[in-house]
């Protein structure tokens, strides 16, 4: 009869043991991309950015006009999908380095973190060109 409650009462403190342990891991970043490689005569219409080992937890400097989906996947494999639904609402790609993602990074076991994405842009609003990103495009700072 002991042994049953000695036992739950040790998967119970694993369990604790192990959610202060990722809760430790656990640090947020300000995230924008500084690299974008498109013209000045280019606007950017939509992207995507996707993460692993993190979470998605604020967007700053996206402008009224855009549609935005945040779909934080509870393995911490999440993504963030945008689109301007006017023309007027686009961005030049200047403006798009402005827009700032708050993630949550959250390493553990073989998951690691990393950044990629692509943005969408055009010149015409008929015919658009995808940007791919890469960890390497996007500028991380220690966020609060």
């Amino acid at each position: 009869m002991l042994y049953p409650r000695l036992l739950s009462l040790f998967c119970f403190i694993l369990m604790l043991l192990v959610g202060a342990t990722n809760a430790a891991k656990t640090e947020r970043y300000a995230v924008c991309d500084r690299h974008l490689q498109a013209s000045g005569d280019e606007s950017v219409v939509s992207f995507e950015i996707h993460v692993t080992a993190g979470a998605f937890r604020g967007i700053s400097n996206l402008p009224v006009g855009w549609g935005l989906v945040i779909d934080n996947d509870a393995p911490w494999r999440t993504k963030v999908t945008a689109n301007t639904g006017v023309g007027a609402a686009s961005l030049t790609p200047e403006e798009f380095k402005k827009v700032q993602f708050v993630i949550e990074k959250n390493e553990f076991g073989d998951l690691k973190f990393n950044l990629s994405g692509t943005v969408s842009v055009t010149k015409d609003y008929e015919k658009t060109r995808q940007i791919s990103l890469k960890m390497s495009d996007f500028s991380l700072t220690p966020a609060q």
